[in-house]
């Protein structure tokens, strides 16, 4: 196994902020986020289509495994290098109980963390909606380099809309650089 898709809710403060964090943190395997319900998600997942926000945190491994709720989290920390040990312990019977009911309970109330955070979510998706993404307030980040994107710089795939610096479009040969998106080659005007 060497690549986990990780299928959240992009509508919610909480999740992008745990998304932009795991992004960050050294790891074992590569973690790819998706929106849950997104065109790409859909494409790649398609017996994973639940109509309406996710309920859950589901996983997916390139070998094929699917992980959901609590499972989910697990895999998560999984992947990351400083997480490991805890994942490990946390999946023995002895933990698995309590990692059940914490997990259960930042599910369930994730969007009243996010208000209690004052993390944007929906109310950030409904101001985006027909508008180009705003950047650097909302940590956008490449999929490429995985730094934040400032407006001046942004080039969105025509396919996927994912925002990446101008160079590292270049870089990859005028290519967007999440996988499963497969564009036709598209040569920006500097």
């Amino acid at each position: 196994m060497k690549r986990l898709y990780v299928l959240y809710d992009d509508r919610c403060g909480f999740c992008r902020e745990v998304k932009f964090w795991a992004e960050r943190q050294p790891a074992f395997l590569e973690l790819i986020f998706l929106p849950a319900g997104s065109p790409q998600a859909n494409k790649l997942f398609p017996e994973l289509v639940t109509p309406g926000r996710p309920e859950e945190l589901v996983v997916v491994s390139d070998e094929g495994g699917i992980y959901r709720d609590t499972q989910a989290y697990i895999m998560c920390l999984y992947a990351l290098m400083e997480y490991r040990e805890w994942s490990l312990r946390l999946a023995t019977p002895a933990l698995m109980p309590l990692a059940r009911k914490a997990f259960h309970l930042i599910s369930k109330n994730r969007l009243r963390i996010s208000e209690l955070l004052n993390l944007e979510g929906e109310k950030l998706v409904e101001r985006l909606s027909g508008e180009p993404p705003p950047f650097c307030d909302y940590r956008i980040h490449c999929p490429y380099c995985k730094a934040s994107v400032q407006t001046k710089d942004a080039v969105h795939c025509p396919e996927c809309s994912a925002v990446h610096h101008r160079e590292c479009w270049i870089r990859n040969d005028y290519r967007c650089s999440i996988f499963g998106c497969m564009p036709q080659k598209v040569v920006t005007s500097a």
